[in-house]
């Protein structure tokens, strides 16, 4: 076992070092009126005097008979019943940030030392702020916040598709969303300069406005995850356009996920057509996702690896949004049942204290008993919890594809050391036979951090022909491809 939590699991971790280590003076604060990005002076269409009227359709929660049936009864594993809430209150802009702006040439600097090779140069300057908007929780409305990133130099009343980036494990309380880090808000700078509204949501318990949520982040959790994603698209869509550089949002959008984010751009994949009907799915990207919750967590809870630690995150959070946060003995040794959810609740990381060297030190015999005898599924409610949140094992059935271009590109690490890859190689499997358009990419030799980042330029590729609406590749469709060299690999690894 590592001898700590990683605080930063997101797959474009050297990216967004690169992008932090080289920010100093780049992110100005906001701009005196009538000047624009490039600093030339010339005024840009936010700044004008009549802004542009941007229509978008109010958010449509269910509305089917194969919809309503989940929306009224989402609870699952015990959880106290309770309905989706479904009012035009969702997405709601509480607060907006003061914006953040970067010039073209200085996001291509950036992108360059890198060595990332990117479809097209960025053309466009950019600005980033973050919102604080209202979604929901278990039937109740709760306040999350998000980054919104967007480009700042189009004519007034431009409208662009928007792309929801969904961040890898970044802590487990608030003030751990990526939302405070200026590393993050560069990357959705990087993204929306090509021309789309970037939200970055930070998930439900992770606010970075300053205020509390009240409970730890139900880590890996499917439901309040996605739900939270697909409210912070209809919260950057509400933005008055001053707001959002003038531009208007479509109701379209594509996914683009890692790691933790992975597992929420499947989750988001499958919720969309039940929560958010008015908006239109394009498919996207799910990098390095534990898709099986339940088989990644059995092999972790058989062998001390690095996913071991993950399943501590998972088990001291997760039960809490199920009601059964006061059975924790039942899944860890003391005295874990109650120092991990003081642990998670007082940093962004699991921490030093955490050091368990066996794997009778941290968890409960019965739990290593049921993974021992591959019959975690069986060992309720603990079974059911983390069953419901695995892509394959989830009582969610998926809905159909909306187009011909529509699916997501999945993408794993032939030496991934976090997820196990021979695994997630079944999820692709299991997930195209429930028939999602799924096209495979293993790196070769890539690690868990490692993998978005070597093969970041098909994936934008990717994203760019579901945008477009190109007919999703068919040769290469639901074919489980043997690893191979993604184009950014550098010319010398070692995994």
């Amino acid at each position: 076992m590592s001898p700590r939590f990683p605080r930063r699991c997101l797959a474009l971790l050297p990216l967004l070092l690169a992008l932090h280590g080289c920010s100093d003076g780049v992110v100005g604060a906001r701009r005196d009126a009538g000047t624009d990005a490039s600093g030339d002076g010339a005024a840009t269409q936010s700044d004008a005097a009549v802004e542009p009227v941007c229509s978008f359709p109010a958010p449509q929660v269910a509305g089917t008979p194969e919809t309503d049936a989940l929306a009224n009864a989402p609870a699952r594993c015990g959880r106290a019943p309770y309905r989706w809430l479904r009012g035009a209150e969702l997405g709601t802009v509480v607060k907006v940030g003061d914006p953040r702006y970067l010039r073209a040439e200085l996001l291509n600097a950036l992108l360059e030392v890198t060595g990332v090779t990117l479809p097209q140069p960025i053309q466009h300057a950019a600005a980033t702020q973050v919102i604080t908007y209202r979604t929901q929780d278990r039937g109740q409305p709760i306040e999350a916040t998000a980054v919104v990133a967007y480009p700042d130099d189009l004519p007034a009343g431009t409208p662009l598709d928007m792309l929801v980036l969904l961040h890898g494990t970044s802590g487990f309380t608030d003030g751990c969303g990526p939302g405070k880090e200026e590393a993050t808000q560069l990357l959705g700078a990087a993204l929306a300069s090509f021309g789309r509204i970037v939200v970055i949501p930070d998930f439900i318990g992770l606010r970075s406005d300053g205020e509390k949520t009240g409970f730890l982040h139900p880590y890996l959790a499917g439901q309040p995850t996605a739900i939270a994603a697909l409210d912070a698209l209809r919260a950057a869509a509400q933005l008055a356009p001053a707001q959002r550089g003038g531009v208007c949002a479509r109701p379209r959008f594509v996914t683009f996920g890692g790691s933790q984010g992975g597992h929420a751009a499947l989750w988001v994949e499958r919720l969309a057509p039940y929560y958010a009907r008015e908006l239109e799915h394009l498919g996207g990207v799910a990098t390095v996702p534990p898709a099986d919750l339940l088989a990644q967590s059995e092999r972790a809870l058989r062998t001390l690896v690095d996913a071991s630690k993950n399943v501590v995150a998972f088990l001291g959070t997760t039960p809490f949004w199920y009601g059964a946060g006061t059975r924790l003995n039942e899944v860890f040794a003391a005295p874990w049942p109650t120092r991990v959810p003081e642990l998670l609740g007082g940093s962004c990381e699991l921490g030093k204290e955490f050091r368990p060297t066996r794997l009778e030190d941290a968890f409960a015999p019965g739990l290593l008993t049921a993974a021992a005898e591959s019959r975690i599924a069986q060992f309720e409610p603990w079974g059911c919890i983390v069953a419901e949140n695995g892509l394959t094992t989830t009582s969610i059935a998926r809905l159909g594809q909306p187009s011909a271009s529509y699916g997501m590109i999945f993408v794993t690490g032939e030496a991934d050391e976090l997820v196990h890859t021979p695994i997630e190689r079944a999820s692709f499997t299991t997930l195209c036979a429930q028939g999602l358009p799924l096209q495979y990419l293993e790196c070769q030799g890539a690690g868990h951090t490692k993998a978005t980042f070597w093969a970041l330029p098909e994936l934008l590729r990717f994203v760019e022909d579901r945008l477009a609406g190109r007919a999703f590749p068919t040769a290469t469709r639901c074919v489980l491809q043997a690893p191979s060299r993604c184009e950014n690999t550098p010319a010398a690894t070692d995994g």
